[in-house]
């Protein structure tokens, strides 16, 4: 008979208050033993979700659920090969609830791992995730304002224009004025993301080590803005005047649309992503503009061919704006190089790594929790010290 979905939050409950009896933790087992993933999922973000940011959730009975974990491998490891299946999601689902018991959300292995790894808390030689905005606003005469040292209100006035901090942080334009005045805000590593209201009303957000250059206020017959690194837009519609995204290899025109630009110097391609509207596409080789439609991504190599796909993630794609690290299928280059900018860290390889990796956590994880996932797999280890990480298999 199947679980209703309060008996699965009910057992969930339980098990991680160590509240539950032999028969519901053999009745919780079976349930995760058939489970699927995005199931499983949802249900521990929903218990997750009732807990305010500063409480704790409840901790896991470690020792008990690991030795359930090996008991069920050793099982495994002595019935056919049919059963591996079985294992496979048993697996998967009790890393779930390693991870429930420290508050993050869900991790998967896909492949039968030769020992499941037990998260604990960070202890030394960790590195904390940013607690601060750490941007940087270059006004049109050089001044530069160090956004986290300021209270809010109003920052500058530009002409008729008010740079303005809101009470959440957001920097907004308001005002008129016919003069050509830019601003830069900058996004360093290790600096939380960062939100900005453009004097059009259009909203855009920089991930860390972004920059973003913007006009104060939008003359003209169009509505530029030149990025580098990583920023979402959501842009107030005008058919009059465009709004036009441009970097060294690529420049996006749209009228009113969602869409995420990830330009970042160290990466092999400019890849635009696309949420909501339309956007047209032209890169630095002044082929045919590409047309990019809902659910896809455009991938711009560095002579300016494009790639154009709609099997893309857009979950994946926007984790760093909804304050998750997602990687499906990732490979580790991919992984290190956001880890980089985020915890302000270098990377050093010591030797090549060649495996791809499925999780997903909060980015206000200490940088220790995120690298024992990864090294779960067997697959990689690293080495932490003050301002760098060392990977190895």
């Amino acid at each position: 008979m199947a679980l209703s979905k309060n008996r699965i939050t009910y057992l969930l409950e339980a098990y991680s208050s160590r509240k539950a009896t032999q028969e519901e933790e053999q009745e919780l087992f079976a349930w995760l033993a058939k489970g699927e993933d995005q199931p499983i999922k949802r249900h521990v973000e929903e218990l997750i979700s009732h807990y305010s940011p500063n409480e704790l959730v409840p901790s896991v009975d470690w020792e008990h659920l690991y030795q359930k974990i090996l008991e069920e491998k050793n099982a495994r490891d002595i019935q056919p090969a049919s059963r591996q299946i079985a294992w496979i999601r048993w697996a998967a689902a009790a890393a779930v609830l390693l991870l429930f018991g420290a508050g993050y959300y869900f991790f998967t292995l896909y492949k039968v791992p030769k020992k499941v790894a037990v998260i604990q808390q960070p202890k030394k030689n960790d590195i904390a995730p940013p607690n601060t905005v750490n941007a940087v606003l270059t006004l049109n005469n050089g001044q530069k304002i160090i956004l986290d040292s300021t209270g809010n209100g109003i920052l500058a006035m530009q002409g008729a224009v008010n740079v303005i901090k809101m009470a959440d942080g957001q920097i907004a334009y308001q005002g008129t004025s016919n003069d050509k005045e830019y601003n830069i805000l900058s996004n360093p590593r290790g600096s939380k993301v960062i939100s900005l209201v453009l004097a059009d009303s259009s909203r855009v957000w920089l991930n860390a080590a972004s920059s973003l250059k913007y006009p104060t206020a939008f003359t003209g017959n169009e509505r530029r803005v030149e990025v580098t690194g990583e920023a979402y837009f959501e842009v107030t519609h005008n058919e009059a005047m465009p709004f036009v995204v441009s970097n060294e290899k690529t420049t996006v025109q749209v009228l009113g649309t969602r869409f995420n630009v990830n330009a970042y110097d160290d990466e092999s391609s400019v890849n635009v992503t696309l949420l909501q509207g339309s956007v047209s596409l032209t890169t630095i080789n002044k082929k045919q503009p590409t047309l990019i439609k809902p659910g896809e991504q455009a991938r711009v190599d560095e002579v300016g061919g494009v790639q154009l796909s709609d099997k893309v993630d857009l979950e994946e794609v926007m984790a760093w704006k909804n304050g998750l690290f997602s990687y499906k299928s990732a490979d580790i280059g991919a992984i290190m190089r956001q880890i980089s900018r985020w915890y302000n860290v270098d990377v050093v390889f010591e030797k090549p790594v060649n495996e791809r990796f499925y999780a997903e956590v909060p980015r206000n994880t200490s940088v220790s929790v995120l690298l024992k996932m990864l090294e779960a797999t067997k697959a990689v280890h690293f080495k932490i010290g003050e301002k760098t990480i060392s990977v190895m298999p």
